[in-house]
């Protein structure tokens, strides 16, 4: 029988995942649709309430919103979402029979991880590029009063289209990076929630704590979207994404296929050794 190669095993690890999730899985039943509700209700519910109070006589302290920061419930909730359900689905893995499948069919496991990083950061990916388009599209429409200086083609809502969709493909890699490293599916989740909500927000408290922010990683990447913060970017706009993959690349690499390596390694070596005594 032959030995597949890495591509194979992924191309399989991508279809297996696929059979695993269809039908009426927590993916589609569950993440997918709180992907687009919950920033959609509250990017729209916001839009309403600040359209109505502009529309007030003698409100004209309600200021109009502009391209640069009408997509933040966007990266702020739906990247986060599919980060912690393609960090879920891997930390699974580990537990009951599923472990002894994964081992019988993805001998070179790495490959599964590199599976489910491609298969949850596409859907991510996807996911964002509809969000935006819709939210960017039907701002200036709906509510002109206060985002109708909002347009999807001006430079910075093409910026959102490529860079968002590029952060919620690489944050998907740091959830398996984590589902790899936490094997407890409820505590990877809340290690990264903390990680993204907490721990990058309060390291300012922390002595010399803006330094330390600067190299945040997720604050990183959202300022590399464009998106209007307080955060200013270390490496600037385009450099600061890069940084954020580099580090999702390589906590998938420390996790997820260097202790892969390191067990292979004495085996090898005693393969060597043994064709090397014949």
């Amino acid at each position: 029988m032959n030995n597949p190669g890495p591509i194979t095993l992924v191309r399989r690890g991508i279809a297996a995942e696929w059979t695993r999730t269809s039908g009426r899985s927590f993916l589609w039943t569950a993440a997918v649709p709180l992907t687009f509700a919950l920033p959609l209700v509250i990017t729209f519910g916001i839009a309403a309430v600040a359209e109505r109070l502009a529309a007030v006589p003698g409100q004209s302290y309600v200021a109009t919103v502009t391209t640069t920061n009408s997509v933040y419930w966007v990266m702020t909730f739906s990247v986060s979402i599919m980060m912690v359900t393609a960090a879920y689905a891997h930390a699974t893995q580990w537990h009951g029979q599923t472990s002894d499948l994964n081992a019988f069919l993805f001998p070179r496991s790495w490959t599964v991880a590199l599976a489910r990083w491609i298969y949850y950061g596409v859907i991510a990916a996807i996911s964002t590029v509809v969000l935006l388009v819709v939210v960017m599209v039907t701002l200036p429409h709906q509510f002109p009063h206060i985002y109708g200086a909002v347009h999807v083609t001006d430079s910075a809502g093409i910026r959102f289209l490529w860079t968002v969709p590029t952060y919620a493909f690489a944050a998907c890699g740091v959830g398996i990076a984590v589902g790899s490293l936490i094997r407890t599916p409820s505590a990877a989740v809340a290690v990264l929630l903390f990680w993204v909500y907490v721990a990058e927000n309060a390291v300012n408290l922390l002595p010399h704590g803006y330094t330390l922010q600067a190299y945040a990683p997720f604050l990183n990447a959202v300022a590399s979207t464009g998106q209007e913060v307080a955060f200013v970017p270390r490496f600037g706009r385009t450099g600061s994404l890069l940084y954020f993959i580099l580090v999702a690349v390589a906590l998938f690499v420390i996790t997820a296929v260097l202790p892969i390596l390191l067990r292979l390694m004495p085996g090898r070596r005693r393969a060597l050794a043994e064709s090397g005594t014949t």
